[in-house]
C-alpha cells in the first residue's frame, strides 16, 4: 500500500468539509476556512470571515432541505481545488432532488481563503418549492 498523496488528502478535506455541512455543524465547516476568508455562494455576495461564514452556513440549514453532498470529483491546480458534486436533497412530499454543483477552493497554509460555489439552490429552498 502507498503512502497518502497530498491529492488524498486534499479530497478527504472535502470529504470532511462536507460531512460537516451535511450534518448541520457550522462550526466544523467554518473551521477549514482562514480568519479572513472570502465565500461567495452563485451570484450572493461576499462573505468575509470564518466567523461570518460559520454563521451564513448556520442560518442556510434551516432554510434548505436536509442534504447530502456527493463528491464526484476533487482536482487540484496550484493552489485550486476544483471539485465536483451532486447536491441531493429530499423535499417533505418525497421528491428526490440532484443538483449539480462545481465549487472551486484556494488554499493558504492548509485552509481556505477563497470559497466560490456555482449552482443553483433554488429547488432546494424549504417554502419556495414545497
Amino acid at each position: 500500500m502507498s503512502a497518502p498523496t497530498a491529492a488524498d488528502h486534499d479530497e478527504a478535506m472535502v470529504r470532511a468539509m462536507c460531512a460537516a455541512a451535511d450534518a448541520g455543524d457550522a462550526e466544523r465547516f467554518a473551521s477549514f476556512f482562514a480568519e479572513t476568508a472570502v465565500y461567495r455562494f452563485a451570484n450572493q455576495e461576499p462573505i468575509i470571515g470564518r466567523a461570518a461564514i460559520a454563521r451564513a452556513t448556520a442560518s442556510t440549514v434551516g432554510a434548505v432541505w436536509p442534504v447530502h453532498h456527493e463528491v464526484n470529483q476533487v482536482a487540484k491546480i496550484d493552489s485550486q481545488l476544483f471539485c465536483r458534486f451532486t447536491i441531493e436533497a429530499e423535499k417533505s412530499d418525497g421528491t428526490k432532488l440532484a443538483m449539480p454543483c462545481v465549487t472551486v477552493i484556494e488554499l493558504y497554509g492548509g485552509l481556505i481563503v477563497d470559497y466560490r460555489v456555482h449552482m443553483d439552490i433554488s429547488p432546494a429552498l424549504r417554502g419556495v418549492n414545497e
